[in-house]
Order: C-alpha cells, then structure tokens, then sequence
C-alpha cells in the first residue's frame, strides 16, 4: 500500500524477473553500470521497478562493490495495466530515425511495433535488438507499465495476413495529403470506437500500385490523409499517433 511517507523511486527500470515482496533482483550489467555510476546510487536508495506483469514495485538498492548491486523488493506501488490495443506498422527508415520511431510510439503507447519491408523500401535489414532497448528506455522514462511487443521486419503481404479483420487497419496515404474528405482526425470521428487498430505508414518513396489495390480489397481499411503536407516517414507515425489516441485512444476522457 502506498502511503504518504513511501519514498519516491529515483528512478524506474524494466526487469524480466517476478517481482514480489522481499524478492532480490539481480540487474544487468548495464543496470548496475547506469545506478551506481551514472546515477551513483546509494544503499538503500529507493528505485521502481516494472517488468509488465506484475505492475510497479519499490525497491532498494543494495551496493555489493562500487560499482555492482543488487535490488530488494518491498511494496507494490502500482497496480498493472495495459496500453491500448495499437499497433505500429511502419517500412523502417535510417538508424537514428528508427531509434525515434522506437521511443516515440512506445511513449505514445503503441502495443505492437511492426517494421514492414514494402516494394518502395530501402533497407534490407533491421536490429530487433536495438529496437527493443529503445522501446524499454522510453518506457522507463515515461511511466508506462508493459512494453511493446517489437516484431521481425515481415512482407507486406505476411503482415496483413497476420493482423486480424476485426483490427481497423488505418492506412496513412501520402496520395491523400490534402484531401480534407479523409483527414485523419474527422475520418476517425466518423468510423465510431475502435478497440483494435493498426496504422500502416509507408516508405519515403510511398506505397506501389499493387500494394494500394492490396490494401484497397481489405476489410476494415481507412484510409486517411495526415494534413496538406507529405511528412517524412518518423513524422507521419507520430502524427497519426497521435491523431488516433486524440480520437480513440487513451487520451479520450
């Protein structure tokens, strides 16, 4: 139980490991590199853990050298919860764009980042790995609970047959920048609540002929314009991000 005399964590980190009472965690090595150097914590410091299951808890750090430690389990501080059921599905970009697409939608409380190898795209390859560590900094950062599910650079075609007709797939289409007929935020409004959504952003070259008449044949396919201007591929997740969580997402009192 919180009260008003439980410490306030200097700082939160994600952990696989159970998490409950007296539990002792063993952090990674980068872990124990950022609390007692970086953050040079001290023993007994108080910081939170989360790992996606078992909600947030408040532990203490136990230095075992100058530089290692460990972490004691106390209290629950939080309950779990989840984030909306939204996925990201997006052809990747260069490193330092897709490291911001990482954090942004994980901050925006994205359920599943989906890196998408379309006709038009221009890698061949993406890190999961670093993907993952920058959805989990973000997390940390922002409060979040859980931590987005980061799935493997997939076809197109793989990945539609993969997201279910009960999913609303909103299509962002670079064709439509200007088309006030499907602006995001009205087209969205009009559609009614959406519980299951997945937000498909192209290439910087846009998507193909075919991969139009594609999506065109799926069920539940809004396409929507994100303003009279043709974003960059890192912008334009954000922006229809953040135009759905305004709409019908968890920014919706």
């Amino acid at each position: 139980m919180v009260t008003m005399t439980t410490p306030v964590p200097k700082s939160r980190l994600f952990t696989p490991a159970e998490l409950l009472k007296d539990a002792e965690i063993l952090p990674s090595r980068d872990q124990q590199h950022y609390l007692m150097t970086v953050m040079r914590m001290n023993d007994g410091d108080p910081i939170g853990l989360f790992n996606g299951r078992d909600g947030e808890w408040l532990a203490r750090v136990n230095p075992t050298s100058r530089k290692q430690c460990t972490l004691t389990v106390q209290q629950r501080l939080r309950g779990q919860s989840t984030s909306p059921d939204l996925w990201l599905m997006f052809a990747p970009v260069k490193k330092a764009r897709l490291d911001f697409i990482a954090q942004k939608a994980t901050e925006m409380g994205c359920s599943r980042i989906w890196p998408v190898r379309t006709d038009y795209c221009q890698m061949s390859r993406v890190n999961d790995d670093r993907m993952l560590a920058n959805a989990i900094e973000a997390a940390e950062q922002t409060e979040r609970l859980d931590i987005p599910e980061i799935l493997a650079f997939t076809p197109l075609v793989e990945v539609l047959a993969g997201c279910e007709n009960d999913r609303v797939l909103i299509f962002c289409d670079e064709e439509s920048a200007g088309d006030s007929t499907v602006n995001a935020v009205t087209a969205l409004a009009a559609y009614g609540p959406v519980s299951k959504a997945a937000i498909l952003i192209g290439p910087e070259g846009g998507f193909s002929d075919a991969e139009r008449k594609l999506l065109e044949t799926r069920e539940n396919c809004l396409k929507v314009s994100l303003g009279p201007r043709i974003l960059r591929a890192d912008t334009a997740a954000i922006a229809a991000l953040a135009c759905f969580q305004s709409v019908c997402g968890d920014w919706v009192p």
